[in-house]
């Protein structure tokens, strides 16, 4: 696990859903996290992606939202100067991290994740402090847990 650095800082879906959603029970520590950031952070297409699915859950929200709320929650977050867009060309068929580790389905995501941030020599932040867990010892640098 790594600390954030100077390097380009990946939110994970559910790192934006808390940076985003105001109910989250993680909603202030995703702003003390960003806010304490040195360097770039970024979104990519399968976050943005993710954010726009469970925004527009009710279950998740509370409320039925609209794509365009949650096309205007994207434009406020690409405001932030620090803010990137990571262009994803990656492959788990083609991967720089251990994919030997993967023992089912609801981890390819968060592997296909790591994957990029590996690429782009930046790091994944999220909540989910199991992924480490299951980590190749080498690929765990690039994942960064939010304190909870």
């Amino acid at each position: 696990m790594t600390e954030p650095s100077s390097t380009t800082t990946l939110f994970d879906v559910n790192a934006l859903v808390a940076l985003t959603l105001t109910s989250h029970q993680h909603h202030r520590v995703a702003h003390r996290f960003l806010a304490g950031l040195d360097g770039a952070w970024a979104t990519t297409g399968l976050t943005e992606a993710g954010l726009f699915r469970l925004l527009l859950n009710p279950r998740i929200t509370g409320s039925q939202r609209m794509a365009a709320d949650i096309a205007g929650i994207l434009a406020g977050i690409r405001t932030d100067p620090r803010w990137t867009f990571l262009e994803d060309s990656t492959s788990l068929a083609d991967p720089l991290v251990d994919t030997s580790v993967l023992m089912g389905h609801r981890q390819v995501t968060d592997l296909h994740l790591v994957n990029l941030v590996a690429r782009q020599g930046g790091v994944l932040a999220t909540f989910d402090a199991a992924i480490p867990s299951w980590l190749a010892p080498k690929d765990r640098r690039h994942v960064v847990v939010m304190p909870s």
